[in-house]
């Protein structure tokens, strides 16, 4: 996990500020702002601070927690958010955070260890929704719970359905993603284009975490006719054109097809020199391996070959890209 630093005095600084700004920012706002900018160092200072300076209060707890299940302290995240809890039990978020920390604690431990913290994640998570039936967050969560975990542990498909549906409810972005993940692997083509049809009108800037494009863009390019497949990827793009992520699916569609392979370079080149990969964006890796076949097919074999090496470097234990570069490079050879 990239770890990122400030100076101790300077997010000391800051918490003193918004303890004493009249519109003083929580401890769980300020954290969140910290961890959103990779700044977990800071973030576990400001926290502890909070915790040292307010420890009776339970946003402190909660901000503690929430730093601790970015930075894999599982045991002492459940600590925090279960004292969270305890000093304030009608705050729904604050079980959504006592139900990830149990979740996270669940994952690392594996194996029949796990049953115990995932059925009390379950259930923190399920007072979150009690709390607050508008709680997507939490409702996604339990979505998750209920589509992954076996059924001792709880899980239930029927009930990540109804969860996709109550979602969907709330925010109908999330909730058409969480519905089309439910038929991902049966969808035939007439119901996969029916889910794009639905979450072609979500896409645009209110869709800040990306679900509806997730969506639009996973049913239209994985229909099994090939002219719908471009009909579709092509609405997706000309209603989106400025969005990378569209750019990246066309320029996709148009490597694996061999067409218009300069203007799919130049999407993918200016989709790879983002800052940062945009909400549920196509990972940095895809667009090198996908760039790689663009110029296998320009006849560019060792800018081919650089760019699947690429995709193999940012994903390790991913074989495709390597094999691609095993392959061209067996064939340059002779």
């Amino acid at each position: 996990m990239r770890r990122v630093g400030i100076p101790l005095s300077l997010s000391l600084t800051a918490f003193l500020l918004l303890a004493t700004d009249g519109a003083a920012q929580s401890a769980v706002d300020s954290v969140r702002v910290l961890l959103d900018a990779d700044q977990e160092d800071a973030a576990l200072a400001l926290a502890r601070s909070a915790v040292e300076g307010n420890p009776h209060q339970a946003d402190s707890h909660c901000a503690l927690a929430l730093v601790q299940i970015r930075i894999d302290e599982h045991e002492a995240s459940v600590k925090s958010a279960e004292r969270c809890v305890e000093l304030d039990s009608q705050v729904s978020y604050y079980y959504y955070v006592l139900g990830d920390a149990y979740m996270e604690l669940a994952g690392a431990k594996g194996g029949l260890g796990a049953l115990t913290p995932a059925k009390k994640g379950k259930a923190a998570v399920e007072k979150a929704v009690k709390l607050d039936p508008d709680n997507v967050q939490a409702r996604l969560q339990l979505y998750f719970y209920h589509r992954q975990a076996p059924r001792i542990a709880g899980g239930s498909k029927k009930e990540a359905k109804r969860q996709a549906e109550e979602i969907s409810k709330r925010d109908p972005a999330m909730g058409v993603w969480t519905r089309y993940r439910l038929r991902a692997e049966k969808a035939k083509d007439d119901e996969r284009v029916e889910f794009f049809e639905e979450a072609l009108p979500l896409c645009g800037p209110t869709d800040r975490l990306g679900y509806a494009m997730e969506t639009a863009a996973g049913t239209a390019t994985t229909v099994k006719n090939d002219a719908l497949a471009e009909r579709l990827v092509s609405r997706l793009y000309q209603a989106n054109s400025s969005d990378p992520r569209a750019q990246y699916y066309r320029a996709r569609l148009w490597a694996l097809q061999g067409r218009s392979l300069e203007d799919a370079e130049r999407l993918l080149v200016a989709y790879i020199a983002q800052d940062e990969r945009p909400p549920n964006g196509p990972s940095f890796a895809g667009a090198h391996w996908r760039l790689g076949l663009v110029f296998e097919k320009q006849g560019r074999t060792d800018e081919a070959i650089g760019e699947y090496r690429k995709a193999a470097e940012l994903i390790p234990n991913w074989e495709d890209p390597k094999k691609d570069a095993d392959r061209l490079e067996k064939v340059a050879r002779g």
